[in-house]
C-alpha cells in the first residue's frame, strides 16, 4: 500500500519549485546559525552576503583542524603551507606535490570553475578521515561553550517570534550541555530520517513560513533534551523499567516509576499493529483500560513518547505518519483524564509535527459528546481536520483493511495483543560505549560531509540559470543524496548502542518494516 498522491504533496520527491526554495532557505538559516555560534566561540567573522560566499570561504580549508577553519574564515594568506603540508585551496587538491586527479578529474589545462562545488566536496571527503575524527574529539573535550556564545542566535530567534520565556529555557538547558552533547543531541534527533523530510515536517506545520519553522525546530531540539528523550527514555526503555520495578535496592518511588511505565505495556493500554490503507502503522488505544491516578503523569508521558518514537522507526518512506484508533468501547467518565489528552495533542502539534496521519475515534458513547466539544476547542485546526468518528467495523474498513483489523474490533484478523517482556541482557551491547562513541563520531563525520554537500547544493542553486547549471545542481543533489543514505545506514549501525530493545524488536515489527536496512547494518531484532 502506498499513500495517495494528494497525501504526498509537499513531501520529499513531490515538491514544487517554490517549496524546494523554502527547504533551501531553511538550510541557509541553519547553516548561518551554526556559523554564527562558531564565529562567537572562536571570535572570527563570518562572510556576509550570499550562501556561495560562505561556501567559498570554507573551500579554503585544507586540513581538518580548527586553526585551518579559523584561517579560512579570517581570509588569511592562502599561499602559506598548512601545518600538515597540505597545499592551499586554490590548488584544488594538489597535496604534497601530487594531484588528486583520480578524485577531482583531470584538468587538461582547462578551466574547471564549473566543477568547483564537486571539487570542494572531493576535498571535504578526503579531509574527513581518522585524523579529523581525533581532532574533533579533542576539540569537543577541551572547548568551552557558554550561553553567551548563542546571543546572536537568540537575537535571531526573537526576530522570528520566539518568546523570552522559551529563550530563557534554552539558555538554562544549554548551560548544562557540553559541545559534544549539543552536537549529539541533533545527530540523535534525526535518527534514520532524511534531514530534508524532518525540515519539511516543520515547514508544513508552519504553513511554509521558514522563520516560524526554524523557531519551532529549535524549540523541539531543546524539548527533547529537557525531557531526555535520547538520554533516558529511549536508552533505558522497557528493560530498565522492569528491573526497576523488581529491584530490592530501589526506593519505593523508583519501584513505582518503573512499575507505572512497564504496566502500560503489560495491560495493553495501547498497541501497535498493522497498517492502514495508506500504509501508515496503526496504534490502537483502549481507553476503557485507563484509570486516572493509577500511574504518575510523568510515567504516562514517558510511555506516550516511547510509543511515538517506536512508530518513527517503523514508518518507511514515502509514509511519514501514523494512524491512531481511540477505542471508546466501554468508556465512562471514570476513564477520563485531561492532562494526558493535552499532552498527546501537544506532541502532535509541537513536538512531533506532521506525524499524525489520521485519528479515528471509535464507538464513542453519547456521554463523550460534551467531552469532545471541550477537547476539540484545544485542537490545532490541522490536527482537528484529521479526526474521524467511526461506529462499526464497516466504518473502520474505510481507513484500515478489514482483514488487518483485529477481531477485538470485529475485524477479520485472528490476532490478540500479547506483551513479550524484555529478555535478560537484551541490551548488553549498550555497555560497549567505545563502539557507541566511535559510531557516533562516524555519524558526525558523515554529518559534516552532508552539511558540506548541502552547502554546495545551495551555492550552485543560487547561481543556476541555464541548462548546464541546472544539470550541475542535479549532480550535486545526487551526490548529497548518497551522503544522506550513508547517514541513514550509520543510524542502523548505531541504533542498538543508543536505544534499548523494545516491543517493536521483540515482536518483529521493526524487522518486518526495516529488514533489508537492519541486515545491511548487522542490526537485527533483539536476541
Amino acid at each position: 500500500m502506498a499513500p495517495t498522491p494528494d497525501l504526498l504533496a509537499g513531501h520529499l520527491g513531490h515538491l514544487t519549485p517554490d517549496q524546494e526554495a523554502k527547504v533551501i532557505e531553511f538550510w541557509i538559516i541553519i547553516l548561518t546559525s551554526v556559523a554564527t555560534v562558531l564565529s562567537a566561540v572562536y571570535e572570527v567573522p563570518i562572510p556576509k552576503g550570499s550562501p556561495s560566499k560562505l561556501f567559498a570561504a570554507l573551500d579554503k580549508i585544507n586540513e581538518p583542524t580548527v586553526e585551518a577553519i579559523i584561517s579560512a574564515l579570517k581570509g588569511d594568506d592562502s599561499e602559506k603551507q598548512t601545518t600538515n603540508g597540505t597545499a592551499p585551496a586554490e590548488s584544488n587538491g594538489d597535496t604534497n606535490g601530487e594531484t588528486n586527479r583520480e578524485t577531482n578529474g583531470s584538468t587538461n589545462g582547462e578551466d574547471n570553475s564549473d566543477n568547483k562545488e564537486q571539487k570542494s566536496l572531493d576535498k571535504v571527503d578526503a579531509l574527513m578521515n581518522e585524523h579529523a575524527k581525533d581532532t574533533i574529539i579533542s576539540e569537543m573535550a577541551n572547548r568551552k561553550v557558554t550561553p553567551e556564545h548563542f546571543s546572536s542566535l537568540f537575537a535571531r530567534l526573537r526576530e522570528l517570534g520566539v518568546q523570552d520565556a522559551e529563550i530563557k529555557s534554552m539558555e538554562d538547558i544549554l548551560s548544562r550541555m557540553t559541545p559534544q552533547e549539543m552536537c549529539f543531541a541533533i545527530l540523535k534527533m534525526i535518527k534514520q530520517e532524511n534531514p530534508d523530510s524532518l525540515l519539511l515536517r516543520f515547514l508544513r506545520a508552519r504553513k511554509w513560513d521558514v522563520g516560524k519553522a526554524f523557531s519551532m525546530m529549535a524549540s523541539n531540539i531543546l524539548w527533547r533534551k529537557e525531557v531526555e528523550v535520547d538520554e533516558e527514555i529511549m536508552p533505558r526503555g522497557e528493560e530498565y523499567a522492569l528491573e526497576q520495578s523488581r529491584s530490592a535496592k530501589a526506593t519505593s518511588t523508583e519501584k513505582k516509576a518503573g512499575a507505572d511505565f512497564i504496566n502500560q505495556f503489560k495491560m495493553g493500554k495501547s498497541f501497535l499493529h498493522g497498517f492502514d490503507r495508506d500504509g501508515r502503522p496503526v496504534i490502537y488505544v483502549r481507553v476503557k483500560i485507563h484509570k486516572p491516578g493509577a500511574q504518575s503523569e510523568e510515567a504516562l508521558e514517558r510511555y506516550i513518547i516511547h510509543i511515538i518514537e517506536a512508530v518513527r522507526l517503523i514508518v518507511t518512506p514515502p509514509v511519514e505518519t501514523g494512524t491512531i484508533v481511540f477505542d471508546l468501547t466501554g468508556f465512562g467518565l471514570s476513564n477520563m483524564e485531561y492532562p494526558p489528552v493535552k499532552f498527546i495533542l501537544k506532541c502532535f502539534e509541537a513536538n512531533y509535527p506532521e506525524s499524525l496521519g489520521q485519528l479515528l475515534i471509535h464507538n464513542a458513547p453519547w456521554i463523550f459528546s460534551g467531552i469532545w466539544r471541550l477537547i476539540h476547542g484545544w485542537m490545532d485546526p490541522v490536527v482537528a481536520s484529521k479526526v474521524h468518528f467511526t461506529k462499526s467495523v464497516a466504518d473502520l474498513d474505510k481507513f484500515i483493511p478489514r482483514n488487518k483489523i483485529p477481531k477485538e474490533f470485529s475485524g477479520d484478523e485472528n490476532w490478540t495483543y500479547k506483551y513479550d517482556e524484555p529478555v535478560k541482557d537484551e541490551n548488553a551491547v549498550m555497555k560497549d560505549t567505545a563502539t557507541r562513541d566511535s559510531l557516533m563520531y562516524d555519524r558526525m563525520m558523515i554529518g559534516i560531509r552532508m552539511i558540506g554537500a548541502t552547502a554546495a547544493w545551495i551555492s550552485a542553486s543560487s547561481q543556476s540559470d541555464g541548462k548546464e547549471e541546472v544539470s550541475k545542481v542535479e549532480d550535486l543533489k545526487t551526490r548529497r543524496n548518497a551522503v544522506i543514505d550513508e547517514f541513514r545506514v550509520n543510524y542502523w549501525k548505531l541504533d542498538r548502542y543508543i536505544r534499548a530493545r523494545s516491543f517493536i524488536d521483540r515482536n518483529g515489527m521493526l524487522a518486518a518494516s526495516r529488514g533489508p536496512e537492519l541486515d545491511a547494518s548487522s542490526n537485527g531484532q533483539a536476541k
